[in-house]
């Protein structure tokens, strides 16, 4: 009768043992699914420019960058010295939706088969970017200096993303020099692909006297 008892005993833990190792186990629900993998990986077929660069200049990054330009800065005028800083929640909030835009913006720029201009556009001014290269002209320049034409889109790109980060911890200082650093990559860029050769006066004073 022991013995019996004693095979039972072992039967009984054996079960339990057993039955503790599967609710050990992890159910497939706990397993993290793999991510999805983007749509545009998919089907990039999806993916059709319709903007051109020019376009997205005029409606994008140039807004956006005169608010930020503006946001942060010292005007000395007859009436006396004023300095212009983002003193709401309100106002700050709208700098970031300027600064979001401009970095993806920047994005947009790099996008594979994105034109200077839009079909049927012939001058680069025609969309109220100034430059003395026509549309054609321009498009050249970039397909000849793709590798350059990145760097200055993703120099957009990091600039916008120090604007961001200043803009979240509210800090004009840190704002106004990132605005000047903005400066210097779209003042670059317009340079090479936009008006090549041609002095654009930073200051007033630099401007050729005419006749």
């Amino acid at each position: 009768m022991r013995n019996s008892m004693t095979a039972v005993a072992m039967i009984a833990a054996a079960w339990a043992s057993l039955l503790v190792g599967c609710q050990q186990q992890v159910t497939p629900k706990e397993v993290a699914a793999p991510p999805p993998v983007p749509l545009v990986m998919k089907s990039p077929s999806l993916l059709k420019p319709v903007a051109g660069i020019a376009d997205i200049m005029a409606i994008e990054i140039d807004p956006s960058a005169d608010a930020l330009w503006g946001a942060v800065g010292t005007v000395v005028s007859k009436s006396g010295t004023k300095n212009n800083r983002p003193t709401t929640d309100k106002q700050w909030d709208e700098l970031k939706d300027r600064a979001v835009m401009l970095i993806e913006a920047s994005n947009l720029l790099l996008l594979d088969g994105r034109r200077v201009a839009r079909d049927g556009v012939q001058k680069i001014e025609d969309q109220g970017t100034p430059g003395n290269l026509s549309a054609e002209q321009s498009q050249n320049l970039i397909d000849a200096n793709l590798d350059s034409f990145a760097s200055f889109a993703t120099g957009l790109r990091v600039v916008g993303e120090q604007m961001l980060k200043a803009i979240d911890a509210k800090n004009p200082q840190d704002l106004m020099e990132a605005g000047a650093a903005l400066d210097e990559v779209c003042e670059g860029c317009h340079l090479k692909f936009w008006y090549p050769g041609q002095h654009i006066p930073r200051f007033p004073n630099e401007a050729p006297e005419t006749r």
